[in-house]
């Protein structure tokens, strides 16, 4: 995991790149399905204004010894865990349409007023505790959700337009550290092979060399450090990797069209990438 001053450094290049881009698109561009669903290009942009702006209120908040909700937000408890992906969808979109035509300059003011914070805060200030809608968190988790936010967010921007945008090559191998996240999503935990144990491996090629290993058949499935013979490695380009686990592609498409291969070790991926394919 990168540090707080890394993740301020990706998060500054990531924002520059996305406000060039804002800037010389329009309405035309903005109007277009994003990756998100039910989110138009628009939205995801005005996501990323709104979010800069409530990021930066709980960072100054939390900097003053207030850890109270930012004006227009729930108290922590008060907004059910399934509620709040409709209320920051109903807030991105309300952020853009408020906009309008006007979205890029808004956007610009919103994430150079995060930046700016990022920037002026200090070492002692980042474990101070933050509002946060599923509970109080220091300072410096804002900077690594951001990190994913924007890397992924400003592909989602992209992509539409661009079929072959690729994600920010310096920021790869922080987005693909969600491996674990989005496996036990899937139910890793349930997940029974007949050779047991088995370990299953990842590996990236491309702008990040990245590996990690699905070992079963101790007390849990768990992600770990790549050690040892695996029992199969599945291969693909890190971008791949990065984008299956943020929810951007499926595993049954990307092992269908060969962008996601398997090779045998001690045994068969088979029943792995069967689970994973379900």
């Amino acid at each position: 995991m990168v540090s707080t001053a890394e993740g301020i450094e990706l998060i500054a290049a990531e924002t520059a790149r996305l406000k060039d881009y804002v800037r010389d698109t329009g309405p035309e561009q903005w109007n277009l399905d994003s990756p998100c669903e039910g989110w138009t290009v628009g939205d995801v942009i005005g996501h990323l204004g709104w979010a800069a702006e409530f990021f930066g209120d709980a960072i100054s908040n939390g900097r003053s010894g207030t850890t109270s909700a930012p004006q227009g937000l729930p108290e922590i408890g008060t907004l059910a865990p399934a509620e709040i992906p409709d209320f920051i969808a109903r807030m991105a979109k309300e952020y853009a349409s408020a906009a309008d035509a006007d979205l890029s300059a808004a956007f610009t003011s919103s994430v150079d007023r995060l930046n700016g914070i990022f920037a002026s805060t200090e070492g002692d200030d980042w474990p101070k505790e933050c509002w946060s809608f599923r509970g109080l968190q220091p300072a410096s988790n804002y900077v690594t959700t951001r990190v994913s936010e924007v890397v992924i967010h400003s592909w989602d921007i992209r992509f539409p337009s661009d079929s072959e945008a690729a994600l920010a090559p310096e920021s790869v191998a922080v987005v693909l550290e969600r491996l674990p996240v989005w496996l036990n999503s899937l139910g890793l935990a349930e997940f029974k092979p007949s050779q047991s144990p088995a370990r299953y491996r990842f590996k990236t090629t491309g702008v990040a060399d990245f590996q990690r290993d699905v070992a079963t058949g101790g007390s849990e499935n768990k992600v770990e450090d790549a050690q040892g013979g695996p029992t199969a490695t599945l291969t693909c380009d890190a971008d791949v990797l990065a984008l299956l686990v943020w929810g951007r592609l499926k595993p049954v498409q990307v092992l269908a069209d060969g962008r996601l291969t398997v090779s045998a070790g001690t045994g068969s991926g088979d029943e792995f990438t069967a689970w994973l394919s379900r």
